[in-house]
């Protein structure tokens, strides 16, 4: 049973196959035939470092839920509030 579990912890984070959507595309031509089109997001936002901590740097994204990240960084960076949602 451990074996299963240092399995488990050593694979990557996935998404499983009934949350991801799937969006037909139109050939070039504007053909009627679509084609399926997978691509793949992984965002990972970790803890500061110590180094980073005592050198006061600041998060700047922050994760909303499963789909939305949120950039918030300092207001001279930004022209407005900006997220990404990929669904």
């Amino acid at each position: 049973q451990q074996e299963l579990k240092d399995m488990a912890a050593s694979r990557p984070p996935s998404t499983p196959m009934s949350k991801i959507e799937r969006a037909p595309t139109l050939t070039p031509g504007g053909s009627s035939k679509s084609k399926e089109e997978k691509i793949f997001v992984t965002v990972r936002v970790r803890p500061l470092s110590k180094k980073e901590l005592a050198m006061k740097d600041q998060v700047v994204w922050e994760c909303a839920d499963s789909q939305t990240i949120l950039y918030k960084g300092p207001p001279q960076d930004r022209a407005a509030p900006t997220s990404y949602t990929f669904g």
